[in-house]
């Protein structure tokens, strides 16, 4: 690993510290989980079609009080996971360059002020090293999120649960 995934991993492990998650694993729940943690809600919304070729699959936008996540419609869960934690990872790295603000400002929809937007990112290629960095900072979390603690229920389905993962996969569970 070089020098610059290290520092991502650190600033990625320190930033998820005492995140508990929901089993099974959502991409939802996580945001909910980090947004708790953060003190800041992340609220996750689908962008409208009709973007074309240079639209975002994906954008942050920051307020003053919250963080607004867009990403495509017509994607894979998968893909879906994959969009949020790259701007899950600009909020994480403190990205703060707006450059390309005003393409990304027109691409919002229309219910969105732009006079209210503090930050806003836009994944449409990796050529910036902020990209590059997000990019990576979000296969990292993905690797982590791996690893985080489970949020515990005192339920019979949270007992349920628990045996289940630890029947799942008995060397992670064990303390």
């Amino acid at each position: 690993m070089d020098e610059r995934e290290a520092r991502l991993r650190r600033t990625c492990e320190t930033a998820l510290e005492g995140v508990r998650l929901q089993r099974p694993f959502t991409v939802d729940s996580f945001c909910e989980a980090l947004a708790a943690k953060r003190g800041r809600p992340i609220v996750l919304r689908e962008m409208p079609d009709g973007g074309g070729l240079n639209t975002p699959c994906g954008l942050w936008v920051a307020y003053r009080h919250e963080d607004h996540i867009w990403h495509v419609k017509a994607t894979s869960q998968r893909h879906r996971g994959q969009v949020i934690l790259h701007e899950i990872a600009h909020m994480l790295l403190d990205h703060q360059s707006d450059a390309g603000r005003s393409s990304l400002l027109a691409a919002l929809p229309p219910e969105i002020s732009p006079a209210r937007v503090r930050r806003v990112f836009g994944r449409t290629d990796y050529s910036t090293e902020q990209e590059h960095d997000a990019e990576l900072a979000g296969s990292i979390l993905d690797e982590i999120i791996d690893s985080l603690p489970t949020a515990r229920s005192t339920s019979r389905e949270g007992l349920v649960t628990r045996v289940d993962e630890a029947m799942a996969h008995p060397r992670k569970y064990r303390g």
